[in-house]
């Protein structure tokens, strides 16, 4: 009975660490989405400078995220937003709006497709 009543305590406490960690994986996801499409929608408008403030604190932000998730979750594409984020940077502050759009629409997509690796599913199960 010990045995039991141990292993169903070890089964919650995973099953909790797995809930809480698909939590805050998709939380950060649509925050950092949400990031995304104010920047996005600064560079359509032609602000560099409100493009180049909303980035830099995407950045911040987004650090600070990846290195909380970095602790219980590994994906080298983590790492690639944080480039790819930077690179969206120089392209900013060079006034390079179309490259900096082209950059930020495809850290759009690596987030998506990256919270869909991180996030549990039905199809992880099938």
């Amino acid at each position: 009975m010990k045995k039991m009543i141990i292993a169903i305590t070890i089964l919650a406490v995973i099953l909790t660490a797995g809930i809480l960690e698909s939590i805050f994986v998709e939380k950060t996801f649509v925050e950092l989405n949400s990031r995304l499409e104010i920047v996005i929608q600064y560079i359509v408008d032609d602000n560099v400078e409100a493009a180049l403030k909303s980035n830099n604190d995407t950045i911040e932000w987004w650090e600070g995220k990846r290195h909380r998730m970095e602790m219980f979750t590994f994906s080298p594409d983590l790492r690639l937003l944080s480039v790819s984020l930077g690179e969206s940077k120089g392209s900013l502050e060079c006034g390079d709006m179309k490259s900096a759009l082209s950059k930020t629409e495809s850290i759009l997509n690596i987030s998506n497709n990256l919270r869909e690796i991180l996030n549990f599913n039905l199809q992880d199960i099938i």
